[in-house]
C-alpha cells in the first residue's frame, strides 16, 4: 500500500467480512480451511509422482547397505507394533490432533486480525487506516501519493497500552476505538463524513498520569496556517521553511510565532487539520527539518482534554470548503444587519502623529474635506489623548479640539482597552470590587504586562462589570460622536483556572457582543480569536523593514500571507494598516505609495495621518486614483455575498483558481474573488517584477488597465517576466473571458 522509498513502515491488514469469518470457521469446515490454507492442491490432469528415486552417484552403489537394511528391518518392527494399537486409541489419537489443529488455527487468525490494526476505519473507500499495534494513523491519499502518518500519543503511551487491547465497544457508539487506561486516560477515534469531506477525530480525555504527543508528517504538500501581525516578515507562505521549537501556545499574541486566530492548518494534498477544542497547546513544527507537526497539551493540571480532527477532501479547495462549514470557519449571518457604507472612505488613523496639540490634526482634516474631496467619515481618537489604559476620560482641552472635529462632519473610532493599568483611575477601586480576572491557583488579580505595562484584565463574566463599562463607553459615545469601537488585543487568559483551559474566545465574545450593543455592527478588533460568528472588522498590519537584499533599500512588509491566512480562517472585511513605528514614525514616500496601491484591493483602508502630513504631495493621488479605483471595485462586487455565511473567501491565494506545483508557493500576489488578480511592488526604487497569469476553468485572458490609458490583454496560464510597474502604476489585471468571433453564417 505505501512506498517503501518514502520510510513509512508497510501496514497490514486483514480484511474478512463477517460472512466470509462464518465460512471459513463453521462447524465441520476445520478439514477444508486446512487444506485451503496449508496444503498445496495438484492441478488437474497433472500426475505426481508415486515414488521418488535418487539418480546414481558415480563412485556409490545403489544396492542398500547392511546399515539400510537394518533400518529398513526396524521400521518394518515399528509398523507390526503400531498394527497392535487398538481402533479406539487410534481414534481418540486423530481427534484430539485435529482439534488441537484447528484451534491453533482460530489462534493464528485471532491473533493476526488484532496484531495487524483492524483494517481501515473508512471500509467504504479505504481513505484511512488505523495501526492498532503502533497507534499510527494513516490517511491514504490518492493511489499515486504516499500516505500521510500521524503518529498517537509518542513513546509513552506504546508502553503504557503495551497489555491494553484495543476495545472497538466504545461508550459512545460513535466512536471506533477506545483506549482505557488503568488511571482513566482515554483516547477515543471516530470517523465521519460531511460537506463532501471525510474526518478522522482523535480525542483524549482525562489526561492525569501522561501528556500524549501527537506527531503529522509534513513531507506531503504544502502546508498554511500562521498569521503573525507583530512581525509579518517572519511569516513564510506556505509554512514549510518555518521552524517552531517545541513551546506553548496561547490564544491570542504569542512572541516569535504570532496571533493564534484559529488553530487551523491546511495542505495542498486537500487535508486540513483543526483542533476543535479551546485550549492552549505545545506545538513544534518542523523543528530541526524533521518534517512533523507534533502538538500536546501544555499540562496536565490546565488540560485534561485534547480534541482535534485531520480531513481530507477531493482538492484543496473542496477540503477547505468542507471544512470551514463542519467548524464553523465563515462569517456570521447577522453580517446582513451591517453597517458598510464607510468602507468607501478612508479610516484616518492618528496613532503616529507627533503634534504637540490638535491643531495640526484639525488643518489637515479641513485640508483634506476641502481641497481634496476626501471625507472624514471615520477618524480615530489618539491614544495619547486618554490618559491610562482603563480611563474612559478624555482631558478637557483635548474635547475641544475634538468637538471641532465633530463640526466637519467626522465620526469617531476610539479604542478600547480590555485591561486597566495600575496607573489608571479605576484600578484601585477595581481591585476592591473585584471587577479584573483572577488567578484561581492564587485566589489574587492576574496582572500582565500589557504594552510594557502592568495592567489587570477587566472580567467581563461579572454582570456588574458589564453594566460599569456600558455606562463609561455610553457617556463617550454621546461627548464625541463616536461611531464605531475598536477592540485592541485581548491578553491570552489561558491557564488561569483548572478544567477551563481557554477562555480567551468568551472573552472576545463578550467584549464583541458588549460594544454591539452599543453601535452598528461591525466593529473592529486589532487581532481575534474564533469570532467568526460576530461581525467584525480584522486589521491587517504593514510594516516598513530593510530590504533583505539591500540593507539601505527599504521595503514594505509582505503581508499578503497574513491576508490570505486570515480570509480562510473566515473574516472577510479586513482593513490595512500601515505601522510607522518601525521608522520613527517616518515614511517612505515610495513606501506610502505602495501601500495604498496594495490596499486599494483590501476591504477597508486606514492610512495613517502622518504619512499624508509629511507627503502632502500625495494626497491628490490618494484620493482621485486610489479611492476612486477603490470605490469602483467594492460598489461592481457584491461584498455581501461574501459576508453572510460564505464559504468563499473574498480575498483568495492564487491556487484558489488553479491548483498546481506553481501557485502553491506564490507568497506575492492574490485575488479578488475569482476575476481581479493583484500583484503588488513591495520595495522602494523597485520597477519590475514577475507576475504569475493562472489559467482559470473558462477560456480567458489577464487584461491590463495602464495609468496612460492604454490596456493591454495577456494570455493566461505562463509568466509575465520583468514586467514594468511605474512609481504611480497600480498592478492589477482583470480576468476577461474570451468569446469565440460569430461566423457570417450566423
Amino acid at each position: 500500500m505505501f512506498a517503501e522509498e518514502t520510510g513509512i513502515t508497510k501496514v497490514k491488514t486483514v480484511r474478512f467480512s463477517e460472512h466470509e469469518n462464518d465460512k471459513l470457521l463453521a462447524s465441520g469446515n476445520d478439514d477444508n480451511l486446512n487444506k485451503t490454507k496449508y496444503v498445496s492442491t495438484p492441478v488437474e490432469g497433472a500426475q505426481l509422482p508415486l515414488k521418488t528415486t535418487s539418480p546414481s552417484v558415480e563412485g556409490r552403489s545403489n544396492t542398500l547397505s547392511s546399515h539400510s537394511r537394518s533400518s529398513k528391518s526396524t521400521d518394518a518392527k515399528t509398523e507390526d507394533h503400531n498394527m497392535k494399537i487398538p481402533n479406539w486409541r487410534k481414534k481418540i489419537l486423530k481427534f484430539s490432533v485435529t482439534l488441537m489443529f484447528f484451534v491453533m488455527a482460530i489462534g493464528v487468525i485471532v491473533i493476526w486480525t488484532l496484531h495487524e490494526g483492524g483494517g481501515e476505519i473508512m471500509k467504504e473507500d479505504g481513505l484511512f487506516t488505523f495501526d492498532t499495534d503502533e497507534l499510527e494513523l494513516f490517511l491514504n491519499l490518492r493511489e499515486e501519493e504516499n500516505a500521510i502518518k500521524l503518529n498517537l500519543g509518542g513513546v509513552e503511551l506504546k508502553t503504557l497500552v503495551k497489555d491494553t487491547s484495543v476495545n472497538d465497544k466504545c461508550e459512545n457508539p460513535s466512536n471506533k476505538y477506545c483506549y482505557v487506561l488503568a488511571d482513566g486516560t482515554a483516547l477515543n477515534l471516530r470517523s465521519s463524513q460531511m460537506y463532501g469531506v471525510q474526518c478522522y477525530h482523535v480525542s483524549w480525555k482525562n489526561l492525569t498520569s501522561f501528556l500524549p504527543e501527537d506527531c503529522l508528517e509534513l513531507n506531503h504538500g504544502f502546508w498554511y496556517g500562521f498569521v503573525n501581525n507583530k512581525n509579518p516578515s517572519r511569516n513564510t507562505w506556505p509554512i514549510q521553511n518555518m521552524q517552531i521549537s517545541k513551546r506553548a501556545i496561547l490564544t491570542g499574541h504569542n512572541k516569535g510565532i504570532g496571533d493564534i486566530y484559529d488553530y487551523y492548518w491546511l495542505s495542498s494534498t486537500g487535508t486540513t487539520f483543526y483542533i476543535i477544542n479551546d485550549v492552549s497547546v505545545q506545538v513544534s513544527f518542523n523543528h530541526s527539518n524533521n518534517n512533523l507537526f507534533c502538538l500536546s497539551p501544555v499540562s496536565k493540571e490546565t488540560s485534561s482534554s485534547l480534541e482535534y480532527a485531520l480531513c481530507q477532501g477531493s482538492s484543496m479547495k473542496e477540503a477547505h470548503i468542507g471544512t470551514s462549514k463542519k467548524f464553523g470557519l465563515q462569517p456570521a449571518v447577522s453580517f446582513n444587519n451591517t453597517d458598510l457604507e464607510w468602507i468607501m472612505d478612508f479610516i484616518w488613523d492618528t496613532q503616529s502623529l507627533v503634534i504637540e496639540d490638535t491643531k495640526e490634526l484639525i488643518d489637515f482634516i479641513v485640508n483634506a474635506t476641502t481641497s481634496y474631496n476626501l471625507s472624514c467619515s471615520l477618524i480615530e481618537i489618539p491614544l495619547k489623548f486618554v490618559s491610562h489604559f482603563g480611563d474612559f476620560k478624555i482631558s478637557s482641552d483635548i474635547a475641544k479640539s475634538l468637538e471641532e472635529l465633530k463640526n466637519l462632519k467626522c465620526s469617531m473610532l476610539f479604542n478600547v482597552f480590555p485591561v486597566s493599568s495600575f496607573e489608571s483611575l479605576n484600578f484601585v477601586p477595581g481591585i476592591r470590587s473585584k471587577m479584573f480576572i483572577e488567578n484561581s491557583f492564587s485566589d489574587a488579580t492576574y496582572l500582565q504586562n500589557y504594552r510594557d505595562t502592568q495592567c489587570a484584565i477587566w472580567d467581563l463574566w461579572n454582570r456588574n462589570v458589564q453594566r460599569f463599562l456600558l455606562k463609561e463607553l455610553s457617556k463617550l459615545m454621546v461627548s464625541f460622536s463616536i461611531q464605531k469601537f475598536n477592540l485592541l488585543t485581548v491578553p491570552s487568559v489561558d491557564r488561569l483556572e483548572n478544567n477551563r483551559p481557554s477562555r480567551t474566545k468568551e472573552l472576545y465574545t463578550y467584549w464583541l457582543n458588549l460594544l454591539g450593543n452599543l453601535t452598528a455592527w461591525p466593529n473592529f478588533q486589532e487581532a481575534t480569536y474564533r469570532t467568526q460568528n460576530i461581525p467584525s472588522v480584522i486589521e491587517i498590519s504593514f510594516k516598513q523593514v530593510p530590504s533583505e537584499k539591500n540593507a539601505s533599500q527599504i521595503c514594505l512588509s509582505n503581508s499578503i500571507p497574513n491576508l490570505l491566512t486570515v480570509s480562510l480562517y473566515g473574516y472577510p472585511l479586513l482593513v490595512s494598516t500601515l505601522d510607522l513605528s518601525t521608522m520613527n514614525d517616518n515614511v517612505d514616500p515610495e513606501i506610502l505609495l505602495r501601500w495604498l496601491q496594495v490596499s486599494t484591493f483590501i476591504p477597508a483602508m486606514k492610512p495613517p495621518v502622518a504619512a499624508f502630513i509629511q507627503n502632502k504631495n500625495i494626497l491628490s493621488y490618494a484620493s482621485n486614483e486610489i479611492l476612486g479605483l477603490h470605490k469602483s471595485i467594492y460598489r461592481e462586487i457584491d461584498l455581501q455575498k461574501y459576508l453572510v455565511n460564505s464559504d468563499q473567501p473574498l480575498i483568495r491565494p492564487i491556487w484558489w483558481i488553479t491548483p498546481d506545483p506553481k501557485t502553491f508557493t506564490i507568497a506575492d500576489q492574490f485575488l479578488v474573488g475569482d476575476d481581479i488578480l493583484v500583484a503588488p511592488v513591495f520595495c522602494s526604487g523597485q520597477r519590475f517584477r514577475d507576475i504569475y497569469l493562472p489559467e482559470t476553468a473558462v477560456k480567458s485572458v489577464w487584461q491590463h488597465h495602464f495609468r496612460n490609458g492604454t490596456i493591454r490583454n495577456f494570455a493566461a496560464g505562463g509568466w509575465l517576466r520583468k514586467f514594468h510597474v511605474a512609481a504611480f502604476e497600480i498592478p492589477y489585471f482583470l480576468r476577461k473571458d474570451v468569446h469565440p468571433i460569430a461566423s457570417s453564417d450566423d
